[in-house]
């Protein structure tokens, strides 16, 4: 300890006193209702002063609410003994009350508050600043909030008409409309929706539209919480913006809300926001509809549609994570705080039957514990599941610009996003160590510790993940042929359809060509007529000769137009279906030589390619297994590998490949891996997307650590 610090402990500071001892009060601000919570009555209240809801027992609010600031501890427990019978002294008020100064329950003035921070030593004041600082944890970053209740009150006056019945109805008539047009055009906007939560492909203007977007409409979300809690009665005390994970939001204090509504009452209001944004939406969507693609009005919708769409009601309305539909579930159930409580409980339970350690589990009942147990576990891995995908986002989005060095600010973002969670797994595994501290030790005798190491490397050398990759694919047969025209004409008749399964030789079309066809039978008769001549010549034995000639040469030209005349019927070359679109179109329609007419392809083996980068091709080999799977099936097809490219090629833009990059030259180079999947029951067709996973080699945990330890130092490093 440095002489500093030893003056700092034998010269303590001496805080200010009060004047007079100051016994406690009520806030007068305080709001309250009795609420019925697990079959018993009790007090939710909420006090200005502290910013918090209590939730107190009947005789404790009577007990509270004679805290007047004169009052001393005996008066308040004989006035209590005296209205309710139970017998009180003025020891027990007084423990009770400090109870409650420090959970902050208590009126303070601004006087008493400044004496009461000066009261704090130095070291305590550092202590609370570093604890409330916004910028601790990037789960939570919070800027000043405002009061914005007289605005409330104000808006609320001239736009009360949201709550009437004939506006619920039209509400209503406006979702089932959105619904239709969505079901309608489902995997357009499903598509659209992927690409526009794909942040690998956003620039930084696309990235700024979408936080200005998502400010304007989690501000309007929150704005529907307010809005609702001042219908039914509650103030609305402060309003603010946050990042929660760097995302913005907006947050709105609805505790009078919470205290002053029915458990209905209480559903509108956490339910408010989401239907305000169903209301963007219902707007967006017939705007999007009508409007012309690359107009502002059009994309402007889009976004609109975007952001409080399909992915907007699966957060929102998702009781895994903290947000409106967590608090419906808490409110429907009639447990408050079930995340927490379910969680409390079974951290504890696992602490205590699972590694034996000292630990109290909380009491649940019975009827609960199945529930708390699946709900823990569901919503423990959903909220990681959604850390994973934040931290992956600053990945993709630098990916972008540099494939190379992407990692880094995903493994940035990664520790400081599961911070408090490493720091809570390293507490717990310390827990864990010094409680079974000197059991470990003495089992690790020499004989045991030779033992563990061998069946440890034992584990690290055994072949137990089977390496793969995946990609994204197109389905086209493996065999097709373009039956085309080859001589003009028009269709006159179509035999086939699009999808429609066909054999070798049969009949698709016929075509029409009248000069040629009047030419051909013009040529049969002067055929006929040159045989006649040299029929007669020879019976005259005069000019055979020549008129055996003519006849050859017309002989040519019957079977040329013959051949051509033939060609006005097509034929399948091969057995298949139809992969035209439309092709009843063509009918009626002209064709010159040459043009394709229909396209049929032999579906009973099908062809995927994937693209491979160049980081991942060590891991395939010609012959590989993989598994497909296709989008809108039930399944899995076995596939095997039959071609690998021997150089790279540019992603099938139809795969949602980017196209050029600003910095082409850090872009990893991609291989084509050609699967052959077989089609017996034709359930697949041509033109079907999904993903195809191709399996390697086996390998060992140890070997894969080793790799890519190499391939780290050799790529990244060296």
């Amino acid at each position: 300890m440095n002489l500093t610090r030893a003056l700092e402990v034998a010269l303590p500071e001496i805080p200010a006193r009060t004047l007079a001892e100051r016994y406690p009060r009520l806030d007068p601000g305080t709001t309250f209702r009795e609420h019925i919570e697990d079959g018993k009555p009790v007090v939710r209240l909420y006090v200005p002063s502290a910013e918090s809801m209590f939730t107190f027992p009947v005789h404790l609010w009577k007990l509270a609410q004679l805290f007047d600031g004169t009052r001393s501890y005996a008066e308040i427990a004989q006035i209590y003994s005296q209205e309710n019978g139970t017998e009180y002294d003025g020891d027990a008020v007084r423990e009770i009350a400090g109870e409650l100064e420090g959970e902050g329950f208590w009126y303070k003035t601004p006087q008493e508050k400044n004496i009461l921070r000066l009261q704090q030593s130095a070291e305590e004041r550092r202590k609370k600043v570093k604890v409330r600082s916004r910028w601790a944890d990037l789960s939570d970053v919070t800027f000043p909030a405002f009061n914005p209740d007289r605005f409330l009150t104000w808006f609320y006056a001239r736009t009360k008409f949201i709550y009437t019945p004939w506006f619920t109805a039209m509400t209503l008539l406006a979702f089932a409309f959105t619904l239709g047009l969505t079901i309608s055009h489902w995997r357009e906007i499903w598509r659209d929706t992927v690409a526009f939560y794909n942040f690998s492909n956003k620039s930084w203007g696309d990235v700024f539209a979408l936080y200005t977007l998502g400010m304007v409409v989690v501000a309007v979300h929150e704005l529907a919480h307010a809005h609702t809690c001042k219908h039914y009665g509650g103030r609305v005390r402060s309003m603010g913006f946050a990042l929660v994970y760097l995302t913005p939001a907006f947050y709105t204090d609805t505790t009078e809300g919470a205290v002053l509504g029915s458990r209905y009452q209480r559903l509108i209001i956490f339910m408010a926001g989401i239907w305000s944004e169903l209301i963007m939406c219902s707007i967006a969507t017939p705007i999007w509809w009508m409007t012309p693609p690359g107009t502002l009005l059009h994309d402007g919708a889009y976004f609109i549609m975007m952001m409080t769409g399909t992915m907007s009601l699966i957060i929102n309305w998702n009781p895994l994570m903290k947000l409106d539909g967590y608090y419906m579930l808490c409110e429907i159930v009639g447990v408050v705080e079930i995340k927490e409580n379910s969680t409390a409980f079974v951290s504890a339970w696992v602490k205590k039957h699972i590694w034996g350690l000292p630990v109290e589990v909380p009491y649940v009942p019975k009827r609960r514990r199945i529930g708390f147990a699946v709900y823990a576990m569901l919503s423990g891995a959903y909220s990681y599941t959604v850390l994973y995908v934040v931290a992956r986002f600053a990945g993709n989005f630098v990916r972008n610009f540099s494939p190379e060095w992407g990692f880094i600010p995903e493994i940035g973002v990664a520790m400081l996003i599961f911070r408090s969670r490493i720091r809570l797994l390293v507490n717990f595994m310390k827990f864990v160590y010094l409680d079974k501290k000197d059991r470990i030790l003495a089992w690790f005798t020499p004989k045991h510790t030779a033992m563990a190491a061998g069946v440890l490397a034992v584990l690290l050398a055994i072949p137990v993940w089977h390496e793969s990759v995946s990609g994204r694919f197109l389905l086209e047969p493996s065999s097709s042929a373009v039956v085309r025209a080859r001589v003009p004409g028009s269709i006159v008749n179509l035999y086939v359809e699009e999808g429609q399964k066909v054999a070798a030789g049969q009949k698709l079309a016929q075509l029409q060509n009248m000069p040629l066809q009047s030419e051909y039978e013009e040529m049969q008769a002067k055929l006929v007529l040159a045989a006649e001549r040299r029929n007669s010549a020879s019976l005259r034995y005069a000019d055979y000769g020549s008129a055996e000639e003519e006849r050859k040469q017309l002989s040519t030209q019957v079977n040329q137009l013959t051949e051509r005349n033939a060609a006005l019927e097509l034929t399948s070359p091969i057995g298949g279906i139809v992969l035209t679109p439309k092709v009843e179109a063509l009918l009626g329609t002209y064709v010159n030589a040459g043009t394709e007419v229909v396209e049929i392809g032999d579906v009973r083996t099908l062809r995927a390619r994937i693209y491979v980068s160049e980081y991942d091709l060590n891991k395939i080999r010609m012959g590989a297994p993989a598994q497909v799977e296709v989008q809108g099936q039930v399944g899995k097809w076995q596939a095997t590998s039959i071609s690998i490219a021997p150089r790279p090629a540019e992603m099938d833009s139809r795969l949602g490949a980017s196209g050029e990059s600003k910095v082409e030259a850090n872009l990893p180079r991609y291989f084509q891996v050609d699967l052959e999947i077989q089609n017996s029951e034709l359930r697949l067709r041509p033109g079907m997307t999904g993903v195809a996973r191709v399996y390697g080699k086996r390998r060992s945990l140890g070997g894969m650590g080793i790799e890519m330890a190499r391939d780290f130092w050799g790529r990244k490093v060296w």
